[in-house]
């Protein structure tokens, strides 16, 4: 099989010629004499460097409130709810904490668990905090307002129904109907999610780097099981996130509050140092400027391994005088693009004059290499809005990145950051894992060499 097209790198269209899930050679079309599938485009895979697909799956299933900002329109939306259990859903992004009452009353008895876009707060019923034995003195708990915040959604999350392996499934399979060939599962899981991908790994829809989470990684190997899933790290929170007033800044926000830290500093390069010499990269979630400078410090401390890079997840704000902090450093960052659409009006508002401190895909980009991903279901895994996102950005347009970088990111970038050596090139000897285009969308992808259409037509066979 052949597929023909324009390709990143090359000055005119490619034939890429497949076989045994290998590219066998990459050529000039107008040099190929064969039968050849046509498409405006042909690129590398694309990856997803940091998702949840586990929780994605799930979010196909409950209450969605995206985009929901009024409390009383959440309120609405439980109180039509016809199921008589717990009442799941998530998305919502509020200005302050709820008015007290409002969800006890929509409520009408159930446990309810809400949980914010940015999953890092949470809304819950009175009747849902008595079940996760979350009461008045807890420290990540607002008891009359039933607002949970950071590690209290932990209780919340082990009350209400969990997330099963066909969550996993469905999530990835959905990657891969929107042209992914690879994902990066950043430790939201739970433990038990990685059997479940265990039994499946031959028959996974995309390929899969997992990571486990601070705690839970001894007694588990690093590697491939079968080709299409590799253990590779382990996941740690700096901070929280910008919505939820949790992200730890070194200036403070107009409230005067700073955020907070989550795991210490001290604790990620202890527990880091001996993941990292058991073979595991480490990723740090790191989001508000005193986390990324502290985490910058920590992951300069750690062992390197060879080929497979330690991870900052995230990197929302960086101020200037820490930007050489990751020059020379051997990091890849991991961001998304995506957030800007709705993360944008945050930081105007939260970080007033600081806005060029957010989101600095170039002036990062010139110092390590960048990773694309979406972070779902914090946000849709859409790839044509994260390119657009990176390649205009809202905020500050100087650190906005061309289209072949921000391509490149959700491509090789992402297989760097996977420590995959020879994943995300177009060259022969290179795995036959293809996204295919028309009119700057996915529509077909080949993965493992066969051909799988999206839906629609992608172009006249030669």
């Amino acid at each position: 099989m052949a597929i023909c097209g324009r390709a990143p790198g090359f000055s005119e269209a490619v034939a890429v010629r497949l076989g045994g899930g290998r590219i066998l050679e990459v050529l000039p079309a107008a040099r190929f004499r064969g039968r050849c599938r046509r498409f405006e485009a042909v690129t590398p895979g694309l990856a997803d460097a940091h998702a949840h697909p586990l929780y994605w799956g799930r979010a196909r299933r409950v209450l969605d409130l995206s985009g929901l900002t009024d409390p009383r329109r959440v309120a609405e939306r439980v109180a039509a709810h016809p199921e008589g259990g717990w009442v799941l859903g998530q998305g919502f992004l509020f200005d302050a904490p709820p008015p007290p009452g409002l969800l006890a009353a929509a409520a009408r008895g159930r446990p309810v668990f809400l949980k914010s876009r940015d999953l890092h707060a949470a809304w819950a019923s009175p009747e849902a905090l008595r079940r996760a034995g979350l009461a008045a003195g807890n420290p990540w708990l607002d008891a009359e307002r039933g607002w949970v915040w950071e590690r209290g959604l932990a209780a919340l999350e082990a009350a209400a129904p969990p997330p099963g392996p066909d969550d996993l499934i469905a999530g990835l399979r959905d990657f891969a109907a929107r042209g992914y060939t690879a994902v990066h599962a950043l430790a939201y899981e739970p433990r038990e999610a990685l059997a479940w991908a265990e039994a499946v790994a031959d028959e996974l829809p995309v390929r899969l780097w997992w990571a486990l989470p601070r705690g839970g990684w001894r007694g588990v190997a690093p590697g491939w099981r079968g080709p299409r899933l590799f253990v590779g790290g382990v996941k740690f929170f700096a901070d929280g996130a910008l919505g939820s007033r949790t992200a730890w800044m070194k200036a403070p926000y107009p409230d005067g509050g700073r955020g907070m830290a989550l795991d210490p500093l001290e604790a990620i390069l202890t527990e880091g140092r001996a993941a990292a010499r058991a073979g595991f990269q480490v990723a740090v979630h790191a989001i508000g400027t005193r986390a990324v400078a502290g985490v910058l410090g920590v992951l300069a401390r750690l062992p390197r391994l060879p080929g497979r890079p330690h991870r900052v997840e995230h990197l929302q704000h960086l101020e200037d005088t820490d930007l050489p902090l990751l020059s020379g450093s051997g990091l890849v960052a991991s961001m998304q693009p995506v957030h800007l659409a709705g993360d944008a009006p945050l930081v105007r508002r939260l970080l007033p004059g600081r806005e060029r401190e957010a989101f600095r895909f170039a002036s990062i980009a010139a110092r390590v290499p960048l990773a694309f991903g979406s972070d779902a279901p914090v946000a849709a895994p859409d790839p044509a809005a994260s390119l657009a996102e990176a390649t205009r950005h809202r905020l500050t347009p100087a650190e906005a990145v061309p289209p072949s970088l921000a391509l490149w990111a959700h491509t090789r970038g992402a297989a760097v950051a996977a420590g995959w050596p020879g994943y995300g090139l177009l060259a022969a000897g290179a795995p036959a894992d293809l996204t295919l285009w028309e009119g700057g969308r996915p529509v077909a992808r080949v993965f493992d060499g066969r051909l799988e259409e999206l839906g629609g037509s992608p172009g006249a066979g030669a």
